[in-house]
């Protein structure tokens, strides 16, 4: 039996996911979801790479962006459709 970081490895190891389809496969919710992201972005380091979240409006990249969790709106367009961020263990 894997504990749920094991498991969040394990479906990021295969495929990128958002923090909304992770906590979806496995019935959590996306805040806990991001919080064992930031768990696993501490211990696996630089095997965690994340692909940053974009406006599905303007395509605005929120390249510089550190925080783990999906923005609320656009700084550009101020539309609140944002897709992403997706991530992947390497």
């Amino acid at each position: 039996m894997s504990t749920i970081r094991q498991t969040i490895a394990g479906q990021l190891g295969r495929q990128s996911m958002s923090a909304k389809q992770i906590a979806d496969a496995l019935l959590l919710t996306p805040a806990d979801v991001e919080h064992h992201l930031g768990h696993l972005a501490r211990s696996l380091k630089t095997k965690l790479k994340t692909q940053p979240a974009q406006c599905m409006d303007c395509g605005f990249v929120f390249k510089d962006r550190k925080r783990l969790d999906a923005p609320g709106r656009c700084p550009s367009c101020r539309s609140q459709r944002i897709a992403g961020p997706w991530f992947r263990i390497v």
